[in-house]
């Protein structure tokens, strides 16, 4: 009978510090778990954060290239809206009635009736009205020429003006755009 208590004691005894180590492995199992839990946790955000970043900058570049191409699209049709706006001037040059061209070319060279040994050149169109003008100003006309089309060259001396209408469009081209862009696109 004491052997039976004896061995009743050892059970009780092993079977608390089973119970111990139980609870202690399930403790332990716990911590790991939670461990395991919060890395795992960690790992999903940090992931999650770096691929949010790499969604954030792909979209920002992308739309940078979006912005980008719009912009040059409109460039684009700014230039060519510009480039109709420049014909259309040539054509209205070209256009002008013989009344109006006489007085254009009247007023380039009326600046040189005072000046001495003054040649004009002169392109077919309202050859004779203007070269009566030019001589009524005392001024040498020389023959016509195919050189231009609108316009008039004064030699005064060693210098010569170039009053060629389409030469002058050339000149300013680049001032002439962006006098044409200033009225057109002021937004």
């Amino acid at each position: 009978m004491e052997e039976e208590i004896i061995l009743n004691k050892i059970r009780e005894d092993a079977a608390k510090e089973a119970e111990t180590i139980i609870q202690e492995a399930e403790e332990k199992a716990q911590k790991i778990e939670s461990q395991n839990k919060d890395k795992a946790t960690k790992q999903a955000q940090e992931k999650f954060e770096t691929m949010k970043a790499k969604i954030t900058t792909d979209a920002m570049a992308e739309l940078e290239k979006i912005d980008f191409d719009a912009r040059s699209k409109i460039l684009i049709e700014k230039k060519r809206i510009i480039e109709i706006v420049k014909e259309k001037v040539k054509q209205k040059i070209k256009d002008l009635n013989e009344a109006e061209y006489i007085q254009i070319i009247d007023e380039k060279i009326k600046k040189y009736k005072d000046e001495k040994e003054v040649e004009i050149v002169l392109p077919k169109k309202c050859y004779e009205p203007i070269r009566k003008i030019a001589t009524d100003y005392g001024m040498k006309v020389l023959e016509e020429t195919d050189e231009f089309e609108a316009g008039v060259i004064v030699k005064c001396g060693k210098i010569e003006y170039n009053y060629d209408f389409e030469e002058n469009m050339k000149f300013m081209d680049e001032e002439i755009e962006k006098e044409i862009d200033t009225i057109l696109f002021r937004f």
